[in-house]
């Protein structure tokens, strides 16, 4: 890509998973600044960045005139449904680049719209039930449902509901984590999960990377991604069956640059999308594209955001998913509660097979709810020879890496096997 030095980047939230974008960005020559309203202690990219604002992304009165003020060249945020309109207001009120438009936001990011768009392009989807006619008595062991807010994500708010005498308090559960007090209602599948992501550069997509994906699931039926393998083993089968109603899927929908990720269930036969983002995601697929085909969706974003194109080369011309090495993210969880003491980093960082590791949480800080985002402490990126050099890694590191709490209780979540 052509020099980017000296343009002015802001980037918004100071999350953890912030800092690769900060990082990047600083490493392409662009002067970085991150606001949000945590403090520093609490925004952990404000402390990599070259300068910080103490501002809310929805602070349009303030954001505004200083973004025009400071010269900024561009904005950015990602894996995180919850910043993705503000980004896309900001960039209206102030001429700058974004990479879709309101109206795409708002059916991507929200679970009806994008099974109603799923459906429009006949593309399946989990069953679902209509709330106002659904009767709870047909909720029995074989016919469990999951309640899910329509507007939110990382697993918030979703619960299992195995019981019709559960139900009244599992649609309250859902529905308090809800803005718009909207829940969907969805046949509980036991099948594999996978996920894909695509890229698109001026209304072109590529087919940028299949998982097989494995999920922690809390007592409440939520769950979280504990363990993703690239490329899927139901790689080609989804190719045949899929990709090109995927592809015209979103095109119809608008979609013209930035990357979109989406997860389906699967028997190898059949395939249900369940849900989507139009952002980076916490999978940092980008850190696999880059070393398989020298290509990052990451660097195309902070590219568009500064430019207002993904790329100076075409992207389709490298994307390929089928990858042939074998990739793995592996997250280390954690039991809610207060990390007082992390033992075994270092011993991380020297695996021979680890070639990326994202610090989400240290010593002090606070482990969330379990099944929901909120509980991962650290991702680990593998490049690995086959799959079964896995086990191996993971009893190491299931023997080597623990987290405590101040009574000295073991807080890291058994590693799947």
């Amino acid at each position: 890509m052509k020099s980017l030095q000296g343009k002015k980047l802001l980037v918004l939230g100071g999350s953890a998973y912030m800092i690769d974008p900060v990082l990047k960005a600083k490493s392409m020559g662009i002067y970085t600044i991150v606001t949000d309203l945590h403090g520093i202690e609490k925004a952990p990219a404000k402390r990599v960045a070259d300068e910080y604002w103490d501002i809310s992304l929805m602070a349009y009165d303030q954001l505004v005139p200083k973004i025009k003020e400071e010269k900024i060249d561009g904005i950015l945020t990602g894996f995180t449904d919850t910043f993705l309109l503000a980004y896309q207001h900001l960039c209206e009120l102030t001429g700058l680049p974004c990479y879709a438009t309101k109206e795409v936001f708002e059916t991507t990011m929200d679970k009806a719209k994008f099974k109603q768009l799923c459906r429009d392009n006949g593309v399946s989807v989990i069953p679902e039930y209509e709330l106002a006619s659904f009767d709870p008595s047909t909720i029995t062991e074989k016919n469990k449902i999951i309640i899910k807010p329509v507007d939110n994500s990382g697993s918030n708010g979703v619960i299992l509901c195995e019981k019709q005498e559960d139900f009244k308090q599992c649609l309250d559960y859902s529905l308090s984590f809800s803005p718009k007090k909207q829940v969907v209602i969805e046949k509980y599948m036991e099948l594999d999960s996978i996920s894909i992501s695509y890229t698109f550069q001026d209304g072109r997509v590529s087919l940028s990377t299949t998982d097989d994906r494995y999920v922690h699931k809390a007592s409440n039926g939520s769950a979280v991604t504990c363990l993703s393998l690239y490329p899927s083993k139901y790689t080609d089968v989804y190719v045949e069956k899929m990709d090109g109603r995927v592809r015209e899927m979103y095109k119809n929908a608008g979609v013209k640059n930035g990357v979109v990720a989406v997860q389906f269930f699967t028997d190898g036969v059949d395939f249900y999308a369940m849900e989507m983002g139009h952002r980076l995601t916490g999978g940092q697929h980008y850190t696999f594209t880059q070393m398989e085909n020298g290509v990052s969706v990451l660097d195309c974003l902070i590219h568009f955001a500064v430019t207002g194109q993904m790329a100076d080369f075409s992207i389709a011309e490298i994307d390929n998913a089928k990858f042939k090495h074998t990739y793995c993210h592996l997250y280390i969880l954690g039991k809610q509660g207060k990390i007082a003491r992390m033992e075994g980093l270092d011993y991380l960082k020297s695996i021979p097979e680890v070639f990326h590791l994202s610090q989400e949480k240290k010593e002090g800080d606070e482990i969330g709810p379990d099944g929901t985002s909120a509980q991962k402490v650290i991702g680990i990126h593998l490049k690995m020879k086959h799959r079964n050099d896995l086990d191996r890694i993971m009893q190491n590191i299931q023997r080597e890496f623990h987290l405590y709490d101040e009574n000295g209780n073991d807080l890291t979540v058994e590693l799947m096997k």
